[in-house]
């Protein structure tokens, strides 16, 4: 269950969180919940499950579960701006240490992906499905997402992404990316 209290308090003005949530997201809800009642297949499969066969659906549909799934990710890992922070440690910190040189590395790898995006989308952090399960970020266009076969390349799963979409940022930011990542 989704937490809007802090989702507001990360957002930082409602019109921002009405437009984000209760707009945007509850669209896409509701078009997977219909799509489900209408698909069979579709029914049976988890939310992660419907990702891996997106690539096979219409556009419209594909937007729709990668929108949804896309979003309650963001929720999840979203935070105010150092609430609940803490430095990576452990596995995940040798691995940030062996490909970004620093988590500082990380972040500003990150960053550049972010500041790059033209189009919309997402600019993905995930965990590459080869054996070396190596740090990946990537950018997807629209609602896809890395979890997708034959749409997103390379494949991983996603540990978190920043929603490059305008609604994202355009009403608090002004259309500022670097203040927004």
């Amino acid at each position: 269950n989704l937490d809007l209290q802090k989702i507001a308090a990360f957002v930082g003005d409602n019109s921002s969180l009405e437009l984000h949530w209760k707009v945007i997201h509850s669209a896409y809800m509701a078009e997977v919940s219909n799509m489900v009642e209408n698909d069979e297949d579709l029914a049976k499969e988890t939310l992660i499950e419907a990702q891996e066969t997106a690539g096979f659906h219409e556009a419209p549909q594909r937007l729709a579960i990668g929108g949804h799934f896309n979003h309650m990710l963001l929720w999840s890992v979203m935070r105010k701006h150092g609430e609940g922070e803490s430095a990576p440690s452990g596995k995940l910190l040798e691995q940030i240490n062996k490909q970004f040189t620093s988590f500082e590395g990380l972040k500003e790898s990150f960053r550049k992906a972010v500041m790059s995006r033209v189009l919309p989308g997402w600019v993905w952090l995930g965990v590459g499905l080869s054996k070396s399960k190596d740090l990946v970020i990537t950018q997807t266009n629209n609602e896809d997402n890395p979890l997708m076969g034959g749409v997103a390349e390379p494949q991983c799963t996603p540990v978190m992404g920043i929603d490059l979409w305008e609604h994202a940022y355009f009403t608090q930011f002004q259309g500022d990316k670097a203040a927004y990542c």
